[in-house]
Formats: C-alpha cells, structure tokens, sequence
C-alpha cells in the first residue's frame, strides 16, 4: 500500500482521451463532457434508460413498500417525517443525515431480525440518492 500512488501519473495519462464522450441515443449523437460535467437532467436519463433497482410494482412486496413508502413515517395528515424534517432542520442537514442513515444500512446489511440483505441493501441506496439531492419518491 505505501506505494501505491506511484503509478497514479501513468494512469492519468491513460485517461487524457476519456474527458469528452459520444453517446448514440435513438440514431441521435450526443456528445458528453464525462461524468464532472454531468447535468441532473443528464443523471436522470440515465437512470430512466438503465435503473440500477427496478420497482415491482406488486404491493403485496412488502419489503420494497417499506423501502420506498414507508407507511410507519406518514403521519395521519399525509405528511412524510422526512419532509417535517427539512422543513425543521434544514434540507442540507437532512441530506447529511440521510448519508450517515445509508451508511447505517450497508453496516448492519442483512443482520437485522427481519430484514434481509436486498432490502438493507435498497435502503442503502434509496438514502444515499437522498442525500445528494435526489429523491427517490420522485421516481
């Protein structure tokens, strides 16, 4: 590990034609400026044409229902607990937290009485796009 870094220049050379990309979309060419330069827009296109979790849409799936619409945190008025939550403290301290709830469930993935790996593992993810500004309850 000391010296792990030393080949880190040669690989930056390697990566000097990777910046700029071309994407061919439905016969239309679109040029991209890599991932740094990447637009919401961009991100949920891309999330659109190959979604990393696919919802069932079966509501007997009890584990995905208490992953995306967890009835325990909607108040009987319809408000979410997350969204009381920004309004009290703070959109970026609830996306701070939602980063260390997503660290919370890789933790324990799959060791917690009732709960399974794929679900801990989907709550980890649903928290983690959370906290970079995007909300799964949007899809």
């Amino acid at each position: 590990m000391k010296d792990s870094h030393q080949d880190t220049h040669q690989k930056q050379s390697l990566l000097g034609g990777t910046a700029k990309s071309r994407i061919f979309e439905s016969g239309l060419e679109i040029t991209s400026g890599g991932i740094n330069t990447a637009t919401p827009e961009d991100w949920n296109r891309v999330r659109k044409s190959a979604p990393a979790i696919e919802r069932k849409e079966h509501p007997e799936n009890l584990r995905e229902e208490n992953v995306y619409s967890p009835s325990h945190y909607t108040h009987a008025t319809g408000a979410e607990c997350i969204d009381i939550m920004i309004q009290l403290y703070g959109k970026q301290r609830v996306e701070e937290w939602a980063e260390i709830t997503s660290f919370k469930y890789q933790w324990r993935n799959g060791s917690k009485e009732g709960n399974s790996s794929e679900q801990d593992k989907m709550k980890s993810i649903w928290y983690n796009r959370f906290s970079m500004g995007d909300d799964p309850r949007n899809d």
